[in-house]
């Protein structure tokens, strides 16, 4: 969502990326077999970069190192590297002018959007401010004789000395990535929706008129962004992030009219996961894309409060989603970032693979008897469905069969029902108990509207939220009444776990003030803060970034130890 991520491939997914944009290049000229094509990592440093830009022959890759953000200049051909000298100690990079002599730039300091825009030069003159210029992203035109800016959510345009100001639009949520079009006349830009956590595409004439959203009714991805014209003016290629059956961000080309198509057409998809790709730049002669690629990996750790130190859990094991078995001897786990389901001693040991792809797994429960784990799983196409596997492995076999998304499998004490609720999205949501013996299912009296249900370990009680995710809900099996318990701006109240004793609920707090976990006793309603988390880089996962507890209640969480470089797709074949 909002993070950077972060990129590093295997040979295998390189492949697969070249072979799709070969596809893209041959799309646009005529209907012949594709030939292989390469693609090639081209930084091996493991630093966490955000962009990448080319003046043809090198790359300015704007990354963290040694505590400051920098940008690198880096030689392909001799793979000579360098760091670009700037008037400031953190900079932040927007783009190449098309003279290729200069870098458009600002500093980055804590706290502030928008900084004064500058031109790096990249020869041996001094970086020079433009004007009283405050941006927070900027593009060149074509021709290098306009800039246009963002400044909140307004986006100007003004000389390249920064003269002539003008606003060209104003738009609702903050815009950002603007780019040309090839011939000048058009700018399309993204922009973020913090509410809803998506982005969108947009477009409008330089001169700020005709202002419309690309892509509005499609819906192959929640969020859209970040798009670039090749340098033909021929496609637009743009990356979008889809949440299902996992978070994967993934490069698409939109053909474009009036250059070889008859008329725009669907865009058409260029990568896919598991490695993440984005912030893409084709370069001069279109034979070549410059991407970010990001290849997800894991740790989990647990947390002393005591003295503020994260260790390893499951040593060298890239994974989320643990769950112990109620006896403590075995742990599941969902490998990253395959999202397989594994099973093994709570060592590490004794490791067994249960599920395989394209299958992908979360949210796995231990039964009640240490011998069999419910879980979600995840098909592209299909409804989510929990499935019911035994911990030596062998037949998968469905908790109920149906059409609707299911998800968060609770078990009962005696383990002979499954709580379970309807996938967040679906058309109705409810709350359902499963009898495993008569296999009759039935609905939780009122909990229409309501997901994510949690149930008590003593079998009293249910909580589960809105579709806002804003308020949280509590059932009372002896009452059959719910009550509205807690009321939090949406994101507040994430994993939510019953305590052992079934007296409290603890949450993930992740949007209120300091990132924290937090707990409301049953029979009050204002929660508490246990303790603030520090010093940690989530993984953000198929549902966010995942919280759990050991079998002696200390928690865990998942530090993104993901890798991201930058990587050059040849496009054209080889003889």
């Amino acid at each position: 969502m909002g993070n950077p991520g972060r990129f590093v491939g295997t040979l295998l997914a390189c492949f697969v990326l070249s072979c799709a944009f070969f596809l893209l290049r041959h799309a646009a000229a005529s209907p012949v077999s594709p030939e292989f094509a390469t693609a090639d990592q081209v930084t091996h440093d493991g630093l966490v970069k955000t962009a990448v830009l080319s003046d043809g022959y090198s790359l300015y890759v704007a990354e963290e190192k040694h505590g400051h953000q920098v940008i690198s200049k880096i030689v392909p051909a001799t793979g000579e590297e360098s760091t670009v000298s700037a008037p400031f100690p953190d900079v932040r990079v927007f783009d190449v002018s098309p003279d290729h002599t200069r870098l458009l730039a600002s500093p980055t300091r804590a706290g502030l959007r928008s900084h004064e825009l500058w031109t790096i030069p990249l020869g041996h003159v001094p970086s020079a401010r433009l004007a009283d210029l405050l941006a927070e992203d900027a593009a060149w035109s074509p021709n290098g004789e306009q800039i246009s800016f963002v400044e909140g959510t307004e986006i100007f345009i003004a000389s390249s000395l920064g003269k002539n100001l003008r606003k060209l639009a104003t738009v609702k949520g903050r815009p950002f990535s603007l780019r040309f079009s090839p011939d000048g006349n058009r700018i399309r830009f993204s922009v973020s929706d913090i509410d809803t956590n998506t982005s969108s595409l947009w477009e409008m004439a330089s001169d700020g008129s005709n202002l419309h959203q690309l892509l509005s009714d499609w819906n192959k991805a929640r969020a859209v962004c970040c798009g670039v014209w090749s340098a033909d003016g021929s496609f637009y290629i743009f990356q979008a992030t889809q949440s299902n059956p996992t978070t994967v961000t993934t490069l698409w080309a939109l053909p474009e009219a009036g250059n070889g198509h008859q008329s725009a057409t669907e865009p058409v998809q260029l990568t896919e996961g598991p490695m993440s790709v984005g912030k893409s730049l084709p370069a001069a002669d279109d034979k070549n894309i410059w991407a970010l690629g990001v290849w997800p990996m894991g740790e989990v750790v647990q947390y002393d409060t005591t003295h503020q130190k994260f260790s390893q859990v499951l040593s060298g094991i890239s994974a989320t989603d643990l769950d112990f078995s109620p006896d403590g001897q075995w742990v599941t786990y969902v490998s990253i970032p395959d999202g397989t389901l594994w099973r093994s001693r709570a060592d590490g040991s004794d490791r067994l693979q249960l599920t395989r792809p394209p299958e992908r797994i979360v949210l796995p429960r231990w039964a009640p008897d240490n011998k069999t784990i419910a879980y979600v799983s995840m098909k592209m196409g299909n409804p989510s469905q929990i499935m019911l596997v035994s911990r030596n492995g062998g037949k998968l076999s469905p908790m109920r069969a149906e059409n609707r998304g299911q998800i968060d499998a609770n078990w009962s004490a005696d383990g002979k029902k499954i709580l379970y609720g309807d996938l967040h999205g679906s058309t109705e949501l409810s709350i359902h108990l499963l009898d495993l013996n008569t296999h009759e299912v039935s609905t939780i009296p009122g909990s229409q509207g309501l997901f994510s249900p949690r149930w008590s370990p003593d079998g009293r009680y249910v909580v589960a939220m809105s579709p806002d995710f804003t308020t949280l809900k509590l059932f009372d099996f002896q009452t059959q009444q719910w009550i509205t318990w807690l009321t939090e701006p949406a994101g507040a109240v994430s994993y939510p776990i019953w305590s052992a004793d079934s007296k409290s609920l603890y949450f993930d707090d992740q949007v209120t003030d300091e990132e924290s976990i937090r707990r409301i006793k049953v029979g009050e309603d204002h929660p508490e803060r246990v303790f603030v988390l520090r010093g940690i880089d989530r993984y953000p996962g198929v549902f966010g970034q995942w919280s759990g507890r050991t079998p002696d209640g200390a928690w865990m969480f998942v530090r993104d130890r993901s890798t991201q470089e930058v990587y050059s797709l040849n496009i054209g074949p080889t003889k």
